[in-house]
């Protein structure tokens, strides 16, 4: 008898110091949890958003960009641009796109030199509004808002003959 119970204390011995208490379990989960967030590139997306008319098996930017600048080119042909310009010239936009799927122009995020950053702001907050709403961007697969430099180019009006 006495084997068997120095047995069953060596056992419970060794039990209770293989097992972790609570807070070491949460200590160790929340180390890889640090771990694993280091390690998050956050600066790729896994997936970009969709517009209706895009492929969603298709995981390229490509045609996310092409009805951004199809849905921008028609809000900015809405009406006469009260801009002149003496040559073509361009700008980079900041567009974001919310968790939600909402598109919103930010800024301007870089302009010609030729442009009146000030007046071409104030032309693209009166016609960038109102987008469709798409499904946004997946990062590890959830929703995540991300944000878009998307060149514009303007041209004379007289020079859209070449």
């Amino acid at each position: 008898m006495n084997r068997r119970a120095v047995f069953l204390s060596i056992v419970a011995i060794a039990l209770c110091i293989s097992c972790l208490s609570d807070e070491q379990k949460r200590e160790q989960a929340n180390k890889s949890a640090i771990k694993d967030l280091e390690n998050l590139d956050m600066t790729a997306i896994d997936s970009y958003p969709l517009f209706d008319a895009c492929d969603e098996m298709i995981t390229t930017a490509d045609c996310f960009y092409k009805n951004l600048h199809e849905v921008i080119d028609q809000k900015l042909k809405s009406g006469a641009v009260p801009i002149q310009l003496e040559k073509k010239d361009s700008i980079y936009a900041s567009i974001t796109v919310s968790k939600q799927g909402r598109i919103q122009y930010d800024s301007i995020f870089k302009s010609a030199a030729a442009i009146d950053k000030d007046q071409m702001d104030a032309l693209l907050k009166s016609r960038l509004h109102s987008f469709p709403v798409i499904e946004s961007a997946i990062k590890s697969s959830r929703p995540v808002a991300t944000t878009y430099k998307l060149l514009i180019i303007f041209s004379p009006v007289d020079s859209l003959k070449h």
